[in-house]
Protein backbone atom coordinates (compact mmCIF):
# COMPACT_ATOMS: atom_id res chain seq x y z
CA UNK A 1 0.00 0.00 0.00
CA UNK A 2 3.13 2.32 0.90
CA UNK A 3 5.11 2.16 -2.26
CA UNK A 4 2.22 2.47 -4.37
CA UNK A 5 0.94 5.03 -3.00
CA UNK A 6 4.11 6.43 -3.00
CA UNK A 7 3.93 5.87 -7.08
CA UNK A 8 0.40 7.35 -7.48
CA UNK A 9 2.00 10.46 -5.71
CA UNK A 10 4.59 10.38 -8.22
CA UNK A 11 2.36 10.27 -11.14
CA UNK A 12 0.20 13.23 -9.89
CA UNK A 13 3.46 15.51 -9.12
CA UNK A 14 5.13 14.68 -12.53
CA UNK A 15 1.90 15.26 -14.39
CA UNK A 16 1.55 18.47 -12.97
CA UNK A 17 5.08 19.81 -13.55
CA UNK A 18 4.70 18.71 -16.95
CA UNK A 19 1.86 20.21 -17.86
CA UNK A 20 3.55 23.50 -16.17
CA UNK A 21 6.42 23.41 -18.30
CA UNK A 22 8.55 22.22 -15.27
CA UNK A 23 10.59 18.95 -16.05
CA UNK A 24 13.79 20.04 -13.27
CA UNK A 25 10.53 19.62 -10.95
CA UNK A 26 9.63 16.53 -12.07
CA UNK A 27 13.50 14.90 -12.34
CA UNK A 28 13.70 15.65 -8.97
CA UNK A 29 10.34 14.08 -7.90
CA UNK A 30 11.60 10.80 -9.93
CA UNK A 31 14.99 10.80 -8.08
CA UNK A 32 13.13 11.26 -4.68
CA UNK A 33 11.26 8.34 -5.60
CA UNK A 34 13.59 5.97 -7.05
CA UNK A 35 15.94 7.10 -3.31
CA UNK A 36 12.50 5.49 -1.87
CA UNK A 37 12.32 2.59 -3.77
CA UNK A 38 15.90 1.33 -3.56
CA UNK A 39 16.87 2.47 0.17
CA UNK A 40 13.48 1.62 1.76
CA UNK A 41 11.17 -0.26 0.31
CA UNK A 42 13.43 -3.13 -1.83
CA UNK A 43 16.06 -3.06 0.89
CA UNK A 44 13.40 -3.67 3.80
CA UNK A 45 11.76 -6.24 1.43
CA UNK A 46 14.53 -8.16 0.74
CA UNK A 47 13.45 -10.96 2.71
CA UNK A 48 10.04 -10.91 0.94
CA UNK A 49 12.16 -11.31 -2.45
CA UNK A 50 13.94 -14.58 -1.33
CA UNK A 51 11.28 -16.23 0.16
CA UNK A 52 9.64 -15.83 -3.23
CA UNK A 53 6.55 -13.82 -2.21
CA UNK A 54 4.19 -13.79 -5.02
CA UNK A 55 2.31 -10.21 -3.34
CA UNK A 56 6.19 -8.93 -3.37
CA UNK A 57 6.55 -9.54 -6.84
CA UNK A 58 3.83 -8.41 -8.25
CA UNK A 59 4.00 -4.99 -6.49
CA UNK A 60 7.60 -4.23 -7.59
CA UNK A 61 6.62 -5.42 -11.30
CA UNK A 62 3.71 -3.27 -11.29
CA UNK A 63 6.30 -0.34 -10.11
CA UNK A 64 8.79 -0.97 -12.35
CA UNK A 65 6.85 -0.81 -15.31
CA UNK A 66 4.74 2.23 -14.19
CA UNK A 67 7.57 3.73 -13.20
CA UNK A 68 9.20 3.07 -16.82
CA UNK A 69 6.15 5.23 -18.55
CA UNK A 70 6.45 8.28 -16.21
CA UNK A 71 10.67 8.27 -16.65
CA UNK A 72 10.26 7.38 -20.93
CA UNK A 73 9.64 11.11 -21.65
CA UNK A 74 13.10 12.31 -19.69
CA UNK A 75 15.13 8.89 -19.81
CA UNK A 76 13.56 7.55 -23.51
CA UNK A 77 16.24 4.47 -23.98
CA UNK A 78 16.58 3.29 -20.25
CA UNK A 79 13.06 3.13 -19.50
CA UNK A 80 12.95 1.31 -23.01
CA UNK A 81 15.04 -1.02 -22.37
CA UNK A 82 13.76 -2.10 -19.05
CA UNK A 83 9.94 -2.17 -20.39
CA UNK A 84 10.88 -4.34 -22.87
CA UNK A 85 12.48 -6.35 -20.62
CA UNK A 86 9.45 -6.70 -18.23
CA UNK A 87 6.47 -6.88 -20.51
CA UNK A 88 7.81 -8.39 -23.86
CA UNK A 89 5.72 -5.40 -25.04
CA UNK A 90 6.43 -3.44 -28.23
CA UNK A 91 7.48 -0.26 -26.67
CA UNK A 92 6.98 2.10 -23.34
CA UNK A 93 6.47 4.98 -26.17
CA UNK A 94 3.95 3.39 -27.40
CA UNK A 95 1.82 3.55 -24.16
CA UNK A 96 -0.61 6.02 -22.79
CA UNK A 97 0.89 7.95 -20.26
CA UNK A 98 -0.53 6.94 -16.56
CA UNK A 99 -3.02 8.32 -14.48
CA UNK A 100 -3.13 8.20 -10.75
CA UNK A 101 -5.17 5.92 -8.83
CA UNK A 102 -6.47 7.12 -5.41
CA UNK A 103 -4.08 6.15 -2.71
CA UNK A 104 -3.96 6.61 0.99
CA UNK A 105 -2.03 9.87 1.88
CA UNK A 106 -2.16 8.81 5.58
CA UNK A 107 0.24 6.20 5.15
CA UNK A 108 2.66 8.19 2.82
CA UNK A 109 2.53 10.90 5.72
CA UNK A 110 3.01 8.30 8.41
CA UNK A 111 5.89 6.96 6.84
CA UNK A 112 7.61 9.47 5.82
CA UNK A 113 7.64 10.64 9.50
CA UNK A 114 9.23 6.58 10.23
CA UNK A 115 11.98 7.26 7.74
CA UNK A 116 12.34 10.74 9.61
CA UNK A 117 12.43 9.61 12.94
CA UNK A 118 15.34 6.32 11.25
CA UNK A 119 17.21 9.18 10.08
CA UNK A 120 17.27 11.06 13.39
CA UNK A 121 18.13 7.80 15.11
CA UNK A 122 21.23 7.12 13.22
CA UNK A 123 22.10 10.27 13.30
CA UNK A 124 22.35 10.15 17.31
CA UNK A 125 24.01 6.42 17.00
CA UNK A 126 26.92 8.52 15.12
CA UNK A 127 27.13 11.32 17.61
CA UNK A 128 27.42 8.80 20.29
CA UNK A 129 29.86 6.83 18.26
CA UNK A 130 26.99 3.41 18.82
CA UNK A 131 27.94 1.41 15.59
CA UNK A 132 24.77 0.32 13.87
CA UNK A 133 25.39 -3.27 14.75
CA UNK A 134 25.21 -2.98 18.64
CA UNK A 135 22.00 -3.52 20.02
CA UNK A 136 20.49 -0.82 22.26
CA UNK A 137 18.08 -1.16 24.93
CA UNK A 138 15.34 1.00 23.90
CA UNK A 139 14.44 4.66 21.77
CA UNK A 140 12.12 7.12 22.49
CA UNK A 141 10.26 9.23 20.35
CA UNK A 142 8.19 12.12 22.21
CA UNK A 143 5.52 13.87 20.54
CA UNK A 144 4.35 11.22 18.57
CA UNK A 145 1.97 7.70 19.10
CA UNK A 146 3.14 5.20 16.20
CA UNK A 147 2.60 2.36 17.27
CA UNK A 148 1.98 0.00 14.57
CA UNK A 149 5.29 1.12 12.78
CA UNK A 150 7.60 0.21 16.61
CA UNK A 151 8.73 -2.89 14.81
CA UNK A 152 10.16 -1.12 11.92
CA UNK A 153 11.80 1.68 13.97
CA UNK A 154 13.61 -1.47 16.40
CA UNK A 155 14.60 -3.25 12.87
CA UNK A 156 16.18 -0.06 11.79
CA UNK A 157 17.53 1.35 14.43
CA UNK A 158 18.77 -1.89 16.06
CA UNK A 159 16.85 -1.26 19.73
CA UNK A 160 15.19 -3.66 21.78
CA UNK A 161 12.36 -1.47 22.35
CA UNK A 162 10.58 1.51 21.23
CA UNK A 163 8.74 3.93 23.34
CA UNK A 164 6.15 6.69 22.46
CA UNK A 165 5.78 9.72 24.61
CA UNK A 166 2.93 12.47 23.80
CA UNK A 167 4.41 15.00 25.93
CA UNK A 168 7.54 16.56 24.48
CA UNK A 169 7.62 18.85 27.32
CA UNK A 170 9.17 15.96 29.27
CA UNK A 171 12.33 16.01 27.09
CA UNK A 172 12.70 19.39 25.52
CA UNK A 173 11.71 23.27 25.52
CA UNK A 174 9.64 24.76 22.68
CA UNK A 175 10.46 28.31 21.06
CA UNK A 176 9.09 30.93 18.42
CA UNK A 177 11.95 31.25 15.69
CA UNK A 178 11.11 34.44 13.89
CA UNK A 179 12.12 34.55 10.17
CA UNK A 180 13.02 38.49 10.58
CA UNK A 181 13.70 39.23 6.70
CA UNK A 182 10.31 38.61 6.02
CA UNK A 183 8.87 40.11 9.11
CA UNK A 184 11.18 43.08 8.23
CA UNK A 185 9.89 43.66 4.57
CA UNK A 186 6.82 43.29 5.16
CA UNK A 187 6.45 45.21 8.88
CA UNK A 188 9.04 46.97 8.52
CA UNK A 189 10.04 48.77 12.29
CA UNK A 190 7.62 46.24 13.90
CA UNK A 191 10.20 44.37 14.56
CA UNK A 192 11.31 46.49 17.65
CA UNK A 193 7.78 45.50 19.18
CA UNK A 194 7.56 42.15 18.17
CA UNK A 195 11.05 40.53 19.03
CA UNK A 196 10.86 41.07 22.92
CA UNK A 197 6.76 40.41 23.07
CA UNK A 198 7.68 36.64 21.53
CA UNK A 199 10.94 36.34 23.81
CA UNK A 200 8.61 36.86 27.08
CA UNK A 201 6.01 34.68 25.54
CA UNK A 202 3.32 37.18 24.98
CA UNK A 203 2.03 35.54 21.62
CA UNK A 204 -1.02 33.31 20.79
CA UNK A 205 -0.93 31.05 17.69
CA UNK A 206 -4.53 30.62 15.78
CA UNK A 207 -5.07 29.19 12.58
CA UNK A 208 -1.41 28.78 11.95
CA UNK A 209 -1.09 32.87 12.74
CA UNK A 210 0.94 34.05 15.40
CA UNK A 211 -1.15 37.31 17.12
CA UNK A 212 1.84 39.52 19.36
CA UNK A 213 2.51 42.98 20.23
CA UNK A 214 -0.97 43.96 18.53
CA UNK A 215 0.16 42.02 14.82
CA UNK A 216 -0.24 39.22 13.12
CA UNK A 217 2.55 37.04 11.41
CA UNK A 218 1.67 34.87 8.84
CA UNK A 219 2.80 30.95 8.78
CA UNK A 220 6.09 32.09 6.80
CA UNK A 221 7.34 34.56 9.12
CA UNK A 222 8.05 32.28 12.03
CA UNK A 223 9.18 28.50 13.12
CA UNK A 224 8.22 26.79 16.22
CA UNK A 225 11.46 25.21 16.90
CA UNK A 226 12.74 22.55 19.64
CA UNK A 227 15.47 22.67 22.66
CA UNK A 228 16.23 19.53 23.33
CA UNK A 229 17.55 19.55 27.17
CA UNK A 230 20.98 19.35 28.13
CA UNK A 231 21.29 15.97 30.08
CA UNK A 232 18.94 13.95 27.29
CA UNK A 233 20.82 11.84 24.38
CA UNK A 234 18.23 13.34 21.68
CA UNK A 235 17.69 15.09 19.02
CA UNK A 236 14.23 17.03 17.18
CA UNK A 237 12.74 16.04 13.99
CA UNK A 238 13.44 18.25 11.39
CA UNK A 239 9.85 19.24 11.24
CA UNK A 240 10.27 20.08 15.42
CA UNK A 241 7.00 17.78 15.85
CA UNK A 242 8.33 15.24 17.70
CA UNK A 243 11.97 14.19 19.57
CA UNK A 244 13.94 11.13 19.33
CA UNK A 245 15.44 9.98 22.54
CA UNK A 246 18.32 7.35 22.07
CA UNK A 247 19.69 4.74 25.53
CA UNK A 248 22.81 5.41 25.44
CA UNK A 249 23.63 2.83 27.99
CA UNK A 250 25.37 0.12 26.64
CA UNK A 251 25.79 -3.61 29.07
CA UNK A 252 27.74 -6.12 28.67
CA UNK A 253 25.17 -8.30 26.83
CA UNK A 254 24.54 -6.06 24.72
CA UNK A 255 28.28 -5.47 24.06
CA UNK A 256 28.63 -9.24 23.14
CA UNK A 257 25.80 -9.44 20.76
CA UNK A 258 27.00 -6.01 19.09
CA UNK A 259 29.94 -7.87 18.63
CA UNK A 260 28.88 -11.17 17.23
CA UNK A 261 26.36 -9.22 14.61
CA UNK A 262 30.02 -8.05 13.87
CA UNK A 263 30.67 -11.66 13.16
CA UNK A 264 28.14 -12.35 11.14
CA UNK A 265 28.21 -9.53 8.49
CA UNK A 266 32.15 -10.66 8.43
CA UNK A 267 31.09 -14.36 7.60
CA UNK A 268 28.53 -13.06 5.45
CA UNK A 269 31.04 -10.68 3.35
CA UNK A 270 33.39 -13.72 3.52
CA UNK A 271 30.35 -16.09 1.70
CA UNK A 272 30.14 -13.65 -1.12
CA UNK A 273 34.01 -13.18 -1.47
CA UNK A 274 34.58 -17.25 -1.87
CA UNK A 275 31.84 -17.26 -4.66
CA UNK A 276 29.11 -18.89 -2.70
CA UNK A 277 25.67 -19.21 -3.79
CA UNK A 278 23.27 -17.60 -0.88
CA UNK A 279 21.75 -21.05 -0.50
CA UNK A 280 24.80 -22.97 -0.13
CA UNK A 281 25.52 -24.96 3.37
CA UNK A 282 28.84 -24.13 4.22
CA UNK A 283 31.75 -25.61 7.64
CA UNK A 284 33.10 -22.48 9.64
CA UNK A 285 36.45 -23.00 10.98
CA UNK A 286 37.63 -19.78 13.39
CA UNK A 287 39.91 -18.50 15.78
CA UNK A 288 39.03 -15.31 17.59
CA UNK A 289 40.85 -13.44 20.70
CA UNK A 290 38.77 -14.59 23.48
CA UNK A 291 36.00 -11.82 24.53
CA UNK A 292 35.19 -12.25 20.64
CA UNK A 293 34.89 -16.51 21.06
CA UNK A 294 32.61 -16.05 23.97
CA UNK A 295 30.33 -13.45 22.17
CA UNK A 296 30.27 -15.83 19.17
CA UNK A 297 29.86 -18.85 21.38
CA UNK A 298 26.81 -17.03 23.39
CA UNK A 299 24.91 -16.04 19.55
CA UNK A 300 26.27 -19.82 17.93
CA UNK A 301 22.47 -21.07 16.89
CA UNK A 302 21.51 -17.23 15.25
CA UNK A 303 24.90 -17.31 13.51
CA UNK A 304 24.82 -20.96 12.42
CA UNK A 305 20.95 -19.97 11.13
CA UNK A 306 21.90 -16.81 9.22
CA UNK A 307 25.00 -17.69 7.12
CA UNK A 308 23.42 -21.33 6.74
CA UNK A 309 26.36 -23.11 8.75
CA UNK A 310 26.15 -26.61 9.44
CA UNK A 311 29.44 -27.26 11.57
CA UNK A 312 31.85 -24.64 13.22
CA UNK A 313 34.75 -25.64 14.83
CA UNK A 314 37.84 -23.81 16.05
CA UNK A 315 41.50 -23.59 13.65
CA UNK A 316 43.14 -20.87 12.01
CA UNK A 317 41.69 -19.46 8.51
CA UNK A 318 42.55 -17.32 5.47
CA UNK A 319 40.04 -14.46 5.67
CA UNK A 320 40.97 -12.13 8.46
CA UNK A 321 39.37 -8.81 10.21
CA UNK A 322 39.47 -6.89 13.60
CA UNK A 323 36.11 -6.28 14.96
CA UNK A 324 36.68 -3.50 18.29
CA UNK A 325 40.20 -4.39 18.20
CA UNK A 326 39.51 -8.34 18.39
CA UNK A 327 41.20 -10.18 16.09
CA UNK A 328 38.71 -13.02 14.03
CA UNK A 329 40.01 -15.24 11.14
CA UNK A 330 37.68 -17.76 9.15
CA UNK A 331 37.79 -20.30 6.49
CA UNK A 332 34.57 -21.62 4.63
CA UNK A 333 33.83 -24.85 3.39
CA UNK A 334 30.97 -25.70 1.10
CA UNK A 335 29.24 -28.32 2.97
Amino acid sequence: KYILAELNMLIDSVTKSLSEYKPDVAVKDIVKFLDILNNWYIRRGRARIWDEEQDAFDTLYTVLVTLCRVLSPFAPFISEFIYRNLTGEESVHLTDWPTADKFDKKIVDDMRRVQSIVSVGNQLREQYKLRNRLPLNSLTIAGANMPEYADIIKDELNVKSVKFDENIANVADSFIYLITPKIGGRLGGALKDIIPSVKRGEYEIIDGKLNTAGYTLNSDEFEQRLTVRRDISGAALPDNTAVVVLDTDVNSELIAEGLANDALRFIQDSRKVAGLDVSDRIILTYSADPALAIAMDMHKKRIMRDALIVEMRMGDGEYKTQIEGYELSIDITKA
